[in-house]
C-alpha cells in the first residue's frame, strides 16, 4: 500500500489526497528493468481460465443463498449436482476446504445480520446457516473472540 486511506461508506463523497512533490520523485526502475518487469507481471496477474476453479465460488454462493439446505457435504453437493466425494475432492484441488468456506460465509452473514438488524440470536444463527443457537455462539465466539450480543453492542457503538 504506497498510501493509506480510510474508508468512508455512505460519503457523499470520496477522495484521495497527496503531495504533489512525489510528482517530482525520481524513477526508480530504468525502460530494461520495467519490460522485465511486465514480461513477468502479466502471468502473475492473470489467471489462467479453469472451469474447476469456479467451484469455490459456486459452493460460496450456494450457502448464501440456501443457507438452510447445506448444513452437510452431501446437501451442498447434491445442491451443485455432484457427490460430496467430488466436492471435497475438487475443493481441495483448489486449496480450500468446504469447513473453511462454510465458516467464511456464515460468519460474514451472521455479521451483516448482527449489525444491520435486531433479530433476535436464534432468528440470526438460522440465516447464517446455523440449526441451533448454542452451536452458533460458539462458532461466532471462536470467530471473533466476542460473543454475538458483545459484538452487536461494540458495532452499534462504533455507528454513533
Amino acid at each position: 500500500m504506497l498510501f493509506s486511506a480510510p474508508a468512508l461508506f455512505n460519503a457523499s463523497q470520496t477522495a484521495i489526497e497527496f503531495d504533489s512533490l512525489y510528482l517530482t520523485l525520481p524513477l526508480r526502475r530504468d525502460e530494461a528493468a520495467l519490460q522485465q518487469m511486465l514480461k513477468r507481471a502479466l502471468p502473475l496477474t492473470v489467471l489462467q481460465y479453469r472451469r474447476d476453479r469456479l467451484l469455490a465460488q459456486r459452493v460460496r454462493q450456494a450457502l448464501r443463498t440456501h443457507p438452510a439446505d447445506t448444513h452437510s457435504a452431501q446437501e451442498l453437493a447434491a445442491l451443485l449436482n455432484m457427490s460430496p466425494r467430488t466436492l471435497h475432492r475438487q475443493l481441495k484441488d483448489e486449496g480450500v476446504s468446504l469447513q473453511a468456506l462454510k465458516d467464511e460465509v456464515r460468519q460474514g452473514r451472521a455479521q451483516e445480520l448482527l449489525l444491520r438488524t435486531s433479530r433476535p440470536i436464534k432468528l440470526v444463527a438460522a440465516g447464517a446457516g446455523f440449526q441451533n443457537e448454542k452451536s452458533f455462539i460458539r462458532a461466532f465466539k471462536g470467530w471473533t473472540g466476542q460473543t454475538p450480543d458483545e459484538f452487536r453492542r461494540a458495532g452499534t457503538h462504533e455507528d454513533l
